[in-house]
């Protein structure tokens, strides 16, 4: 028999991933639209940030994010049925977020 914090464990674990799923869809939406709307200002001539180049940018954040990936080590994968649930409450908040 399942004990019932065992359930609410499973439970929670998938709510979890739902709402940072949501959260993920929201952050990048409202990234891309930042980005959008800098590079329209730049295109009409408005400057938020004086003397701040866009390939510059683009190149550091690039040569950072290479950075941390190359850190990332990722051993052996165990797939429990927390994780199962996390990663299907985080894929249906990504889609219906």
């Amino acid at each position: 028999m399942i004990s019932i914090t065992s359930l609410v464990d499973f439970i929670l674990t998938f709510v979890v991933g739902l709402l940072f799923g949501l959260a993920i869809k929201k952050g990048a939406v409202a990234f891309i639209l930042g980005i959008i709307g800098l590079l329209i200002a730049g295109y009409v001539g408005l400057t938020f940030v004086p003397k701040i180049s866009f390939s510059y940018e683009l190149s550091k954040w690039t040569s950072l994010a290479v950075a941390y990936i190359k850190d990332i080590h990722v051993g052996a994968l165990a797939l429990s049925l927390t994780v199962v649930l996390f990663l299907i409450g985080l894929a249906i908040g990504l889609w219906k977020g």
